[in-house]
């Protein structure tokens, strides 16, 4: 092994480390076309979107559709802060809105309160449906549930076949951005159905003229695995009337025992670079092109850099609206772990972050 690295301009330092993307073994493989390449790349060694189930959504004229939300409320403003998005979704694909709050110790006074909140909440929101170009007889209903307020939201989104937990990170029961404690953490790690956690208040502007959502960003990682996300954001840029960005960061090589990036073959490193960014480039221009034949606003962008930091830093300074984001997506050396990724992405940041699972079935 050690020769072999060697004879490809390499250096090998025994037991120290260095991690050389298969970006370098691919460049050795150049007959593989760039949707290929990039599927070497990242190791996924033949997955199959067959053994992959994505709960959620159903199927209906190719379009995947949000059939019914469910929206967790605490009675607190904060919690209140996602129902915007949710109604602009539910708006556009006639969904059924659930407002559920949790009893969690069943006392007749708190149930009444729970009862009463929810009913002044769904008038509200039935009001706001139209003011988001709702037609009537869009189905919106209270639930109170009783219970472990995580453990009851979970089960009530598995019995109703929920399509969609739109949540608040911050509620009654926060103490700041994304504690880890808190009801939502708790959803997103357990729930198999796809969330959206929203972070922030909508601005006053987005509100004003109802249009919350201009740009959606979907961090991949050449997978499919990692594109699981996209039937999602399709259907909402095309019921939203928003932009798609399909965005990807690299790095090639990871180092370990105080080496540094220059101890490469400068020679070798360049080529490797450039074969790397040619072939993620053409992967994102083929998907890219299958949208904008159906009429839909995409940009393709390619960053260098660690992807959690690099998918804040953009969201932050291009007014991305949602990041749909897969939570499955990992194996191979040099893959963006999904899971990891996400949850990085999910503890910073003020931008909408929409997940979505993929189960083995």
């Amino acid at each position: 092994m050690s020769r072999w690295i060697k004879r490809h301009g390499l250096f090998y330092f025994g037991r120290e480390k260095i991690i050389l993307t298969v970006f370098y073994l691919l460049h050795l493989a150049k007959d593989l076309n760039p949707f290929e390449s990039q599927r070497a790349i990242h190791g996924i060694a033949g997955e199959s979107l067959s053994t992959i189930k994505v709960e959620g959504t159903q199927e209906r004229g190719g379009d995947t559709m949000f059939e019914r939300i469910l929206v967790p409320l605490d009675g607190s403003g904060s919690a209140e802060h996602v129902l915007p998005y949710a109604e602009a979704i539910a708006a556009k694909f006639k969904a059924e809105m659930i407002l559920a709050s949790v009893s969690e110790f069943g006392s007749e006074e708190r149930d009444h309160l729970y009862e009463s909140y929810l009913d002044r909440m769904v008038q509200q929101v039935q009001a706001q449906l139209q003011e988001w170009g709702g037609e009537e007889g869009v189905q919106v209903k209270g639930e109170v549930l009783f219970g472990k307020p995580a453990s009851e939201i979970l089960r009530y989104a598995d019995e109703k076949n929920v399509s969609l937990i739109t949540m608040a990170s911050r509620g009654r029961s926060s103490r700041g951005p994304w504690f880890l404690g808190n009801i939502a953490a708790k959803v997103l790690r357990a729930t198999s159905k796809p969330v959206l956690l929203v972070r922030a208040k909508a601005g006053e502007d987005r509100l004003r003229e109802k249009r919350l959502v201009r740009k959606i960003l979907v961090p991949l990682d050449g997978s499919k695995l990692g594109e699981l996300a996209l039937p999602h954001a399709e259907a909402l840029v095309q019921a939203l009337d928003s932009e798609l960005i399909l965005f990807h960061a690299f790095t090639l090589i990871t180092m370990e025992a105080g080496y540094r990036y220059a101890e490469i073959v400068p020679d070798k490193l360049k080529e490797t670079e450039e074969y790397a960014k040619k072939s993620i480039l053409a992967y994102l221009d083929g998907l890219g092109k299958s949208f904008q034949e159906k009429g839909i606003r995409v940009a393709k962008v390619l960053r260098f850099g660690p992807a959690p930091d690099q998918i804040l830093e953009y969201a932050e300074e291009n007014g991305i609206d949602i990041i749909a984001m897969s939570t499955h997506g990992r194996s191979g050396i040099g893959r963006w772990v999904f899971g990891s990724v996400t949850d990085k992405v999910l503890h910073a940041g003020n931008t909408a972050v929409l997940t979505v699972r993929a189960t083995r079935g």
